[in-house]
């Protein structure tokens, strides 16, 4: 980024996004473990509540049975045998109790803080139904009591209960306690998770930090750069090597096209210079009509050589660019190859190369008319031009796993092992120096079968073929209809 004008500012947008995204992430998580904390807190709560609650009826339950069954009828009415009711349980509870018939209240502990009409009203459910109750109250002071009213079986002629209640302030200290220590040791919790996660979220963004900051840095002079991060064998991990892999084919393409352009100019370049001589060469003085007439041969010829590799990369751009569709009929595959191989039989006897046709006479395929012939025109083009005089050339087809294989076999040189890799690269062709010779392509013929056979599904390949020399091998793949017998 500091070979360029706005690097810095770029980067510091890069930061921004990423420590954006890792405060987002930090924030979400924050609000996801935040509300499971609550419920959690809100659980501790209730169950708190109800434990303490539980203990406190206990109590309540435990000290009226006990103290019921110390009750009996003196002087006609319920009295607690040990003298004046106790005040608290023998585990230090601190329970008030109170005798109630319809009429008054018979006994009460002296420390009783309820009223008359309160005693009353706790007792008149139970006195009316005979069954024991638990009801939550406030007292005159408004403190939050509990009482437990359990009707009293003894041969008094009035029905009585006892009234045995105590005070919820301990209980609710207790789950308030309990809940704010629990709250506080979330609190905790959350922050230090907090922290923990927005340490481990950097560590993990930091690769595709480092990936964001390479790539808005790179230029078609930096693609050998590569991001160097140790990451994890998961879904990062594979982000990185995808990145780096694509810097890979990005860094091949801008190879091959630097090499493509270079090979364009000097292609191009080579005949307008020799166009050039040819022209001055006229014009500078009065030369015999011969050589006028050569020179626009040469002309003639060049221009033609012009004209075939413009229209070769024009054509080569247009599949690259996907704009070149097969418009696919049934052909007669005899009738094809036959006519085909025909408009090359004058070529091939001017250099006494003997072509010999191998096709069923029976069977169609479905391909484009004009770039199937296009492929074969090039490849039978080829053969001709590399097969040494009194050779054999030899066109056949055949059908293989329902595709359709046309095959070109000359008995020329060959390819050399160390050029078999880069047949099919544009340009490419045997001689080093890059001289075309008064026959020679421009080494795009190769290339662009090669295009023409996978626009239809199939491919163009070198084999090998004992006794002979370049074998191409086009397969156009299935759409055949009927075939004829295999070969």
């Amino acid at each position: 980024m500091c070979d360029r004008p706005d690097g810095p500012r770029r980067g510091g947008r890069l930061r921004q996004a990423c420590t954006t995204t890792r405060g987002r992430l930090t924030v979400l998580w924050v609000a996801i473990f935040a509300a499971s904390l609550a419920v959690a807190n809100v659980g501790i709560y209730l169950a708190a509540t109800v434990a303490e609650h539980k203990n406190v009826d206990a109590e309540l339950r435990s000290q009226a049975a006990r103290v019921s069954s110390q009750i009996a009828v003196v002087g006609g009415r319920p009295t607690y045998v040990h003298g004046d009711l106790p005040d608290e349980t023998r585990g230090g509870f601190a329970i008030e109790l109170a005798l109630v018939d319809s009429r008054q209240i018979l006994e009460q502990t002296q420390d009783e803080p309820l009223s008359d009409p309160v005693l009353r009203s706790l007792a008149t459910p139970a006195l009316r139904s005979g069954q024991p109750s638990l009801t939550d109250f406030y007292d005159a002071r408004h403190v939050h009591r509990r009482a437990y009213v359990a009707p009293l079986a003894t041969a008094y002629n009035q029905p009585a209960v006892l009234v045995a209640s105590t005070s919820l302030k301990g209980v609710e200290s207790t789950v308030m306690l309990t809940t704010g220590l629990a709250a506080a040791l979330s609190l905790a919790v959350l922050g230090a998770s907090t922290v923990l996660v927005y340490w481990m979220i950097g560590r993990v963004l930091s690769p595709v930090r480092t990936i964001a900051n390479l790539a808005e840095s790179l230029s078609e002079r930096d693609l050998h750069r590569r991001v160097d991060v140790k990451a994890p064998d998961d879904e990062v991990g594979q982000l990185v090597l995808t990145f780096n892999r694509m810097l890979d084919r990005l860094e091949n393409s801008f190879a091959a096209l630097r090499s493509f352009t270079a090979d364009a100019s000097h292609e191009l370049r080579s005949p307008l210079t020799l166009m050039g001589t040819e022209i001055e060469y006229v014009l500078t003085g009065r030369r015999p009509a011969r050589d006028r007439e050569r020179a626009l041969r040469v002309l003639q010829q060049e221009v033609r050589h012009m004209t075939k590799m413009v229209d070769e990369l024009l054509m080569l751009a247009r599949v690259d660019a996907g704009q070149l569709k097969p418009a696919r009929e049934h052909l007669n595959v005899f009738d094809f190859v036959h006519e085909t191989t025909a408009r090359w039989l004058t070529t091939a006897a001017e250099k006494e190369v003997n072509v010999e046709v191998e096709v069923p006479d029976s069977g169609t395929m479905l391909a484009d008319p004009s770039l199937t012939r296009r492929i074969l025109d090039n490849l039978i083009d080829n053969a001709i031009r590399h097969s040494p005089t009194g050779s054999r050339l030899r066109i056949g087809a055949s059908r293989c796993n329902g595709d359709w294989s046309i095959e070109v076999r000359d008995q020329g040189p060959g390819v050399t092992a160390g050029q078999r890799g880069r047949v099919f690269e544009r340009f490419a062709r045997e001689d080093s120096a890059r001289v075309r010779g008064r026959s020679g392509g421009a080494g795009l013929g190769l290339p662009l079968s090669r295009a023409f056979a996978r626009l239809q599904g199939g491919d163009l390949t070198l084999v090998e073929r004992p006794g002979w020399g370049a074998v191409f091998q086009a397969r156009i793949a299935a759409g055949s209809t009927s075939a004829g017998p295999p070969s």
